[in-house]
């Protein structure tokens, strides 16, 4: 089941604005509304080590480590060069569809 935290939540509601994704911000909140209900929501309680070169990405980092995630799906390169220094995976979407597809 995916997690989230308000501030993971946050930073996504940034994100869905930038130009490239070209969403309305209705847009970005029907998106929100239909993902939420499918997830945990979890307070971030512990700092992930290490700590992520881009701010803005930590709250991820952190929220897998609170919410003793598996693995952590990302496309941020910031994020993808900690795999493997973390408790959890760290893979992008691809490699995580590949690695499931398998086990199916």
């Amino acid at each position: 089941m995916p997690l989230v935290s308000r501030a993971t939540v946050s930073e996504l509601t940034r994100v869905f604005g930038y130009p490239k994704f070209q969403l309305s911000m209705n847009e970005r909140r029907e998106l929100l509304a239909e993902y939420l209900p499918y997830c945990d929501v979890i307070e971030l309680t512990e700092k992930c080590i290490p700590v992520c070169r881009d701010a803005n990405d930590q709250p991820f980092l952190d929220l897998a480590q609170s919410g003793r995630a598996d693995v952590l799906v990302s496309g941020d390169r910031d994020l993808l060069a900690l795999a493997g220094q973390t408790t959890f995976l760290i893979e992008t979407p691809e490699a995580y569809l590949r690695r499931v597809s398998e086990v199916v």
